[in-house]
């Protein structure tokens, strides 16, 4: 695999020089695509190409950097366009993402239009630069020294235990330490050189670079931004909004919130509606019954009963870790919380999560047995080191710089408070990338910082959940008052992070009526249902599953 070796030019440059910077240029010859690389997932319907780009496009000298760019053709019969697509993270690998997920946008956009995607700056060993590597396996393992970095937090409840608050609070010198030197390690490390040119602007820039090579200088761009990938959907539509095509911004991170707010302070609305997606899931769990939801602890349960069954399990494992049970090392809190929390993302996998993963875990916990299979339900870490440091270097980038008068007790108040109004669930939940930018060395050579409601080419299709654990739908409905006619606003009424892991025919409609001549719903706000036929559990069906969930422990 070819590797660049670029020279570099550290600029501090910050939020100038946008659609009228040219002066280093991308490839303009069109990609050779090929096969992909070698994976553990199927790619066979997939074509490959790398595609050449400055690090730094106000800087020529800066060198040069690839991408892998992936492609997924339109199933059926010839394509009627092209979708960029970006799937968030950050830290997702292009390649990944349409391995799994694919066929679902393929199916949601009609399937008769390429989608093509790419491992951003930072991912993987095939983009250069890849994966930010900044401590081996073996030195990670001594550097963190069991802070709450890998134990995690204990807490229940609303965190008001005086006995977690101390031990937590007792966390906050280590953490700052620890995070102060991480960050020196990434810049001494392999890409050390490189971590300014790793962004969201950047990657706009590659973005807009792609569609002149594929398809023609000034052509205008589609774009389907999941997550993360809207805040480059939101940067590329202020940055260049003469380019603006059909643009599918699904899952919405607040762009206005990332250019104004320390990084810190945004963890609170991730969560804003996390804890009703968990109320739905364990409601769903309690209406399946004991036979169909091995977390039900008993039949006629409730969903509060099946919470209560979990955080049992999370509070034994923090007795484990204080008290150096052998298990502890196994199966931690942090293993626990990750576990409900990512597998909350695709209610396509709760069924999984309730009868293998979780029930494997919480067996070893409380010290039973169980035979079935531990799973994984990560989406980043096919072509990722165990610890790439890619996701923190790419949001500390694109953040607000650091106010030298916080340190990070003042992020340890933030969790707590948000544990306690927000999301008892998972607002301790560590580490969190957000948390970590305080302390981070670089920013990225560009950010874009507003304003977010420039006039555009073409109105913007966003789409929210009503229960994203990620991404809270009032997100999504910020950023559409803030493009205002130049948006149409889709509520999806169901579960999970982004409108893909359940179909709505409404949802699907909406999509391809846009994408086939950019006709929107003449109303601001649309409410889409699920469809009826959509099980969570064998029998039991999405719209019949509330979140009203009480009396329950987190």
């Amino acid at each position: 695999m070819r590797r660049l070796s670029p020279s570099t030019s550290l600029i501090g440059l910050a939020g100038v020089g946008l659609a009228a910077v040219n002066i280093a240029h991308a490839a303009s010859s069109n990609l050779q695509w090929g096969a992909c690389p070698e994976s553990t997932l199927p790619t066979s319907g997939l074509s490959c190409a790398y595609f050449d780009i400055p690090l730094d496009y106000h800087n020529a000298s800066a060198g040069n950097g690839h991408l892998l760019v992936v492609k997924a053709s339109a199933p059926l019969g010839e394509s009627k366009g092209t979708i960029f697509m970006n799937p968030g993270g950050p830290g997702v690998s292009g390649l990944e993402s349409l391995a799994t997920d694919g066929l679902a946008l393929l199916n949601h956009s009609g399937g008769v239009y390429d989608i093509i995607s790419w491992d951003t700056r930072g991912i993987g060993p095939y983009t250069y630069p890849g994966d930010v590597l900044c401590l081996s396996d073996e030195e990670s393992i001594s550097f963190w020294n069991d802070s709450i970095e890998v134990t995690g937090v204990n807490w229940l409840g609303n965190f008001t235990n005086q006995t977690d608050l101390s031990a937590f609070y007792g966390q906050a010198p280590v953490i700052d330490a620890q995070y102060r030197a991480v960050g020196e390690r990434c810049l001494q490390g392999p890409n050390g050189t490189t971590l300014q040119y790793i962004g969201t602007a950047a990657t706009v820039r590659d973005l807009v670079a792609l569609t002149d090579a594929l398809q023609g200088p000034d052509t205008p761009i589609n774009y389907w931004g999941l997550s993360y990938g809207t805040l480059v959907g939101a940067w590329f539509l202020n940055m260049f909004p003469d380019r603006v095509g059909h643009i599918i911004l699904d899952g919405v991170l607040d762009a206005t919130k990332i250019a104004t707010e320390q990084s810190y302070l945004l963890w609170r609305d991730q969560v804003g509606s996390a804890d009703d997606n968990y109320n739905g899931f364990a409601n769903a769990c309690a209406l399946a019954g004991t036979e169909q939801c091995a977390l039900a602890p008993f039949q006629n349960a409730t969903g509060a009963d099946v919470v209560n069954h979990i955080s049992s399990a999370i509070e034994a494992s923090g007795f484990l870790i204080l008290h150096d049970h052998p298990l502890a090392s196994n199966i931690s809190m942090r293993t626990l919380r990750a576990s409900i929390y990512g597998g909350l993302y695709k209610p396509t996998m709760w069924d999984a999560l309730a009868n293998e993963i979780l029930p494997s875990q919480l067996a070893s916990v409380l010290g039973t047995t169980n035979s079935q299979t531990r799973e994984t339900l990560s989406r980043r870490t096919t072509f990722s080191h165990q610890n790439s440091y890619t996701e923190q270097a790419i949001v500390c980038a694109d953040s607000v710089d650091a106010d030298p008068s916080l340190d990070m007790r003042d992020v340890f108040d933030e969790v707590v408070n948000v544990t306690r109004t927000v999301s008892p669930s998972f607002g301790a939940f560590w580490p969190i990338p957000w948390h970590r930018c305080l302390r981070w060395p670089v920013r990225a050579v560009e950010r874009y910082q507003g304003p977010f409601n420039k006039t555009l080419a073409n109105r913007v299709l966003v789409i929210g959940n009503s229960y994203d654990n990620a991404t809270p739908f009032f997100e999504a409905q910020h950023t559409a008052e803030v493009l205002g006619d130049q948006a149409a606003l889709v509520r999806q009424n169901g579960f999970g992070h982004t409108s893909i892991y359940q179909d709505s025919a409404c949802t699907s409609g909406i999509i391809q009526a846009y994408l086939a001549d950019g006709t929107l719903p003449a109303d601001k706000l649309t409410v889409c249902e699920i469809d009826d036929s959509v099980e969570l559990f064998p029998g039991v069906k999405s719209v019949s599953v509330t979140v009203e969930n009480s009396g329950f422990k987190a």
